[in-house]
């Protein structure tokens, strides 16, 4: 018995060793100490010693929204790759940067840059990237539901009315 409490003792040592390990060097970028773990809404990107990693919040229509710890020179369109990509009801067109310092938003067109070949803009610690959702998109899956449903109850009150 002592043998197997031993045994997986071990096991459980060996499974949670596997933590991530990233640093940072400055003081203005993320610090990660190496025995920190993320936690919920957190995601770290090219971990590995000796990384500068910049500190980046990601949401509106991404898959993982949250904090990423980044490389450093991370631009945009990888910074949107990094939290799950975009989707059918992302809108790439009108994404927002809030950089610290500054009090104007910078705002991207994203699709019209990558569609011209223009350079994509590079990102800092701090920036808050905002990717809007498409909208036009919901509203189509929505009439599309409530057609559906404004058919279906249509057939059930004519079923009745026949049956009386």
């Amino acid at each position: 018995m002592k043998h197997l409490i031993c045994h997986l003792l071990c096991c459980a040592m060996v499974l949670t060793s596997g933590t991530i390990h990233a640093e940072s060097i400055d003081d203005k970028f993320a610090q990660i100490s190496p025995t920190q773990t993320p936690g919920v809404g957190e995601f770290v990107h090219g971990q590995g010693y000796g990384k500068i990693l910049i500190r980046v919040l990601v949401f509106g229509s991404v898959p993982q929204q949250g904090v990423h710890y980044v490389p450093e020179g991370t631009d945009l369109l990888f910074s949107i790759l990094y939290a799950g990509g975009y989707t059918n009801t992302s809108k790439l067109n009108g994404i927002t940067i809030r950089r610290r310092g500054q009090k104007e938003l910078i705002e991207v067109d994203l699709q019209d840059q990558l569609e011209d070949g223009d350079k994509v803009p590079k990102l800092q610690d701090g920036d808050i990237v905002r990717v809007p959702y498409n909208w036009r998109r919901d509203i189509d899956t929505i009439s599309l539901i409530t057609g559906f449903l404004a058919a279906m109850t249509g057939f059930t009150l004519s079923l009745v009315a026949l049956s009386r």
